[in-house]
């Protein structure tokens, strides 16, 4: 069987550069929308078992983009896979040089949080279905890295690095495993040949902008 582990398309916060933890409920942009959309064609023709995602909107609005095409398939939210809190740090430049954070979500804590999401519920499914199914995560970046590497240590006796597997805007790491034996057959990492081209789509009118459906529509017409 196969999990996909999705980060989020492009949000206003990732576009402004600034902290978007799970203090910031923030939507995608017109690029960020066109992102998911791509992202979407990724699974056409697969069976998806189980699509979870962070109760953030960034990480609803990509995972509905996917399930567009599967009707039949219900998003199962989850807040044990919103981003960590950044505290004080939150709506700041990573750009700019801080002091530090301020009211931030202690690690441990966030680790515990990501962990039982694995246990309570990913890993009950990764052994329950069948080896065509597919099973999708949506997410977001520090979230999803610290999952992979449970994953890995879970499923992989060789001690597979994950250093370096930090995932791009509707990136997304494919892990297949062999439920029966309990291991991890193959991994393709931050996997987004899919979103090649994908920056041109949008006129520079609209870089950065909220998504809004009108205004997709203008974005066509003033490509032509």
């Amino acid at each position: 069987m196969k999990v996909y582990l999705v980060r989020h398309a492009e949000s206003t916060d990732n576009y402004r550069h600034i902290y978007g933890g799970s203090g910031r409920d923030v939507d995608l942009t017109e690029l960020g929308m066109l992102q998911a959309k791509e992202l979407a064609n990724v699974f056409d023709g697969l069976s998806l078992r189980n699509v979870y995602a962070s109760s953030q909107l960034r990480a609803c609005r990509t995972a509905s983009a996917i399930l567009s095409r599967f009707p039949s398939t219900e998003l199962e939210l989850s807040d044990l896979i919103v981003e960590r809190h950044f505290g004080s740090l939150e709506g700041k430049s990573y750009r700019a040089k801080h002091n530090g954070a301020v009211g931030d979500e202690p690690y441990s804590l966030f680790a515990r949080r990501v962990e039982a999401f694995y246990i309570e519920v990913l890993k009950k499914q990764i052994l329950q279905i069948g080896h065509t199914d597919c099973i999708v995560v949506v997410s977001h970046g520090i979230t999803l890295e610290y999952l992979l590497r449970v994953i890995f240590k879970d499923f992989c006796d060789d001690g597979l690095c994950t250093n370096g597997a930090f995932l791009s805007n509707a990136a997304y790491h494919l892990l297949e495993i062999d439920a029966v034996n309990k291991q991890l057959v193959s991994s393709h990492l931050n996997v987004k040949s899919h979103l090649a081209g994908v920056k041109m789509k949008v006129s520079k009118t609209l870089s950065g902008v909220k998504y809004d459906s009108k205004q997709t529509r203008m974005d066509s017409f003033l490509k032509n």
